[in-house]
């Protein structure tokens, strides 16, 4: 049997109660996680204009855009919903791939139950588990460093499998749900080289296009049915078949691999946050200055330079180049002990103080490090008084080898809720907490929607 009919057979045969535990509780942290960068980021710039126009097309009042009073077709909110969750660059990594997965699974499946109506908290939380591990493992079993970019390709596959549990598809229809969707499936990383706001709205083309893909093999559509492997499927195509097979599919149904995606506890590219960590470590040890500093070097991979390790430069959207700048994100970390929301603000990102400082780090490219790894990193020090400070790491906070508590996770939830545009009532935080917390026992996910409208 080909990978795709794998999945399609795994995806409709599992149930909330074959999940393990694990997995269960961390889909409940993902959930937190993301519900909260996504009302932080309501009026990234982007987000505002995507959901205007949204507003103007309107249509069925299916299902609940963020913080918003509207209500549209689910595929709509689903999209709009996808790119404030995005947009700060502030949730979920799979740092062994440059992964998103929460981005595109949680908006796709908690639109199509809204819409569906009368879905449970475990039925929520079973489909994001499957559509977590669907699009982790097909991430994690690449060879290449970035080209296409995996929250929006792999998204499309495991927001596919998320929509379609939801919908109950049988393994055939669930096939042809994965064969409509690699029709639209596209998404790269020159969006991200550029600047433009469009890299943050690219898994959330693959949120529509799972909604419409698995709505349409509900009614019978008909989808490529070797969409992985075939000759002209998604590895042969994509990446040069250049992929590990039992990565792919190793213990499917009993490794539910969602559990090896990050928290992000700073609200930018995963692929600065070593350098930030060790920033802070050494700013906390030896009381660093920055008027004492004579340089700082960071040592990375060559994947890590090429996307965030150039100088520092704005150009068309400042909050896109500091959010994917390592000189930018360290002398902000030296600066202020902490990287934040407000830090990302254009006012911030524009202080000349801050540009004139960032000259002061240079990243340079290890060969020896493996191209495609996000988490080895050395920053080293030096002072104008001849003094070296060094330190190395291997998992950034948030990682699985160095988590977030959920405690953790909570306090990043209110402070993104703080920093929303939206002013929340206390009794409405705790409404949204408690149900949070308490989400396998949501009887219809329409509940929780009502508190996020």
């Amino acid at each position: 049997m080909d990978s795709i009919a794998l999945f399609s057979d795994y995806v409709t045969r599992t149930n909330y109660s074959d999940l393990p535990s694990k997995a269960v509780e961390i889909t409940k942290k993902f959930i937190i996680d993301t519900i909260g960068v996504g009302i932080a980021g309501l009026t990234a710039p982007g987000c505002l204009e995507a959901f205007e126009v949204v507003k103007h097309w309107s249509g069925r009042p299916e299902a609940t855009v963020l913080m918003r009073n509207l209500k549209c077709p689910a595929l709509w909110a689903g999209f709009v919903n996808s790119i404030a969750m995005h947009a700060l660059d502030f949730d979920d990594t799979l740092d062994e791939s440059a992964h998103h997965a929460n981005v595109s699974t949680l908006p796709a499946a908690l639109a199509m139950a809204e819409a569906r109506g009368k879905v449970t908290g475990k039925e929520l939380i079973c489909a994001l588990a499957l559509g977590q591990d669907v699009s982790c493992r097909l991430a994690l079993s690449l060879k290449r460093p970035l080209a296409w970019t995996r929250a929006a390709t792999c998204g499309y596959f495991g927001a596919t499998a998320a929509v379609g549990k939801i919908l109950g598809l049988d393994s055939e229809k669930m096939r042809n749900a994965f064969g409509i969707a690699y029709s639209q499936t596209a998404g790269n990383v020159q969006g991200l080289a550029d600047g433009a706001l469009s890299k943050r709205m690219q898994p959330a083309f693959a949120v529509k296009s799972a909604i419409l893909s698995a709505c349409l093999a509900e009614r019978g559509i008909t989808g490529a049915s070797n969409v992985l492997e075939g000759d002209f499927g998604f590895f042969k195509l994509y990446e040069g078949n250049e992929y590990d097979k039992n990565v792919l599919l190793k213990d499917l149904g009993e490794d539910f691999t969602g559990s090896r995606l990050s928290l992000k506890p700073y609200p930018c590219c995963r692929m600065a946050h070593s350098a930030i960590d060790l920033a802070l470590k050494l700013r906390e040890e030896h009381d660093i200055k920055l008027n004492t500093v004579q340089g700082i070097t960071v040592i990375c991979s060559r994947m890590v330079y090429n996307m965030v390790g150039k100088p520092f430069e704005i150009r068309n959207n400042p909050q896109t180049d500091a959010q994917f700048s390592i000189p930018y994100t360290v002398i902000t970390a030296l600066l202020n002990g902490d990287v934040f929301l407000g830090d990302f603000e254009e006012d911030n990102i524009r202080n000349q103080r801050i540009i004139d400082l960032t000259k002061l780090v240079e990243v340079i490219p290890d060969n020896k490090i493996e191209a495609k790894d996000m988490m080895e990193c050395t920053l080293e020090i030096r002072t104008r008084e001849g003094q070296v400070f060094r330190s190395r790491t291997s998992a950034a906070k948030g990682n699985p080898l160095n988590p977030m508590s959920m405690d953790e996770c909570m306090e990043k939830f209110r402070k993104c809720l703080a920093y929303g545009p939206i002013p929340i009532s206390d009794d409405k935080i705790a409404g949204i907490l408690n149900m949070l917390e308490r989400f396998e026992d949501i009887e219809d996910i329409s509940h929780f929607t009502a508190l996020l409208s």
